[in-house]
């Protein structure tokens, strides 16, 4: 897999152009993009979700799961394998975007421009990753370039999150994202490429314990930075995100059982829809940005679909 990837592999710019290209999309066309034309990525916003067009299919087995503001893009039930790989796609490919838009907006100033503008392109290319396997029908034989060029960027905004990590623990980078933020967002890329060079392969059946470990720890460092970004009089509230971390980092380190793991899944949902629409009301005092609270809803999704596949 990886020889064949490395021969593969697209820079950022030539992946952009040659994105456009194959899907016939401009930068101002995806919904979750706004470019002005003949700017550079520092004005890049989003101004809506990635959401299917009106009358554009998706590959056959995928399905939208509609429990966020932003579809959350899931391989239905008796799907294939294409529609697992897709299904994958989308969904990590919308959450790579949101990574790099995060990181900028919480580099701001001269000095930072730089840093901020490296975030921008990756949040440009995944969109455009996206947009590439959205509007697109896949067969099983027709995965592999989809596969080996998103994993080839997903590599490099890897490099570009670890390096930032390593910038901000070192004081070199006096950004505003915690050097574990960097840390979490590293790890969740890691194992998309993971997972894409098995979906390569063919064979990407999720495991039980693969899956327990690796969400569980994401879960509880989400529950942690919402309890960091709460204003401090939402006491009760810090008090019952860190409670549910505990239980997520004791599940990390000991074997539950699916059917607890599920509960514990819809537990965390619960949770984090109830604190975004609080957030979106303004009910619960808080720096938390509706779009991250719609982030993490939906990565509690994807955990609670994962878990049920699991084997």
């Amino acid at each position: 897999m990886e020889k064949h990837v490395s021969q593969g592999k697209l820079g950022r710019r030539q992946f952009a152009g040659r994105a456009a290209a194959t899907v016939g999309v401009s930068l101002l066309a995806p919904p979750g993009l706004a470019l002005a034309a003949g700017k550079g990525p520092e004005i890049c916003e989003p101004v809506g979700p990635l959401s299917l067009p009106e009358g554009v299919p998706l590959t056959p087995g995928v399905v939208a799961d509609q429990r966020a503001r932003k579809p959350i893009f899931l391989a239905g039930a008796n799907a294939g394998h294409a529609a697992h790989a897709i299904a994958e796609v989308l969904f990590w490919t919308d959450i790579m975007m949101e990574h790099a838009l995060f990181m900028a907006l919480l580099m701001p100033g001269d000095s930072l421009r730089a840093a901020r503008n490296e975030a921008r392109q990756f949040q440009v290319l995944f969109a455009q990753h996206f947009v590439s396997a959205r509007d697109n029908h896949y067969r099983d034989d027709e995965l592999y370039p989809l596969l080996a060029a998103t994993r080839s960027s997903v590599l490099e905004l890897i490099e570009y999150k670890r390096r930032m990590q390593r910038a901000q623990e070192a004081g070199t980078l006096k950004s505003l994202v915690w050097p574990l933020f960097f840390d979490h967002i590293a790890r969740e890329a890691e194992r998309f490429a993971a997972r894409l060079e098995l979906h390569a392969t063919g064979f990407a059946a999720l495991q039980r314990d693969e899956v327990r470990a690796f969400w569980t720890r994401i879960m509880a460092e989400h529950l942690e930075f919402i309890a960091h970004l709460l204003d401090p009089q939402e006491r009760a509230l810090v008090e019952q995100a860190n409670a549910r971390a505990d239980t997520l980092y004791q599940a990390n380190t000991q074997l539950v059982a699916s059917g607890q793991l599920a509960m514990m899944a819809d537990d965390v949902i619960d949770f984090k829809t109830a604190a975004e629409q609080g957030i979106e009301t303004g009910q619960i005092k808080s720096i938390i940005d509706p779009s991250l609270a719609d982030h993490v809803l939906r990565e509690a999704v994807r955990f609670s679909d994962e878990i049920r596949r699991a084997q």
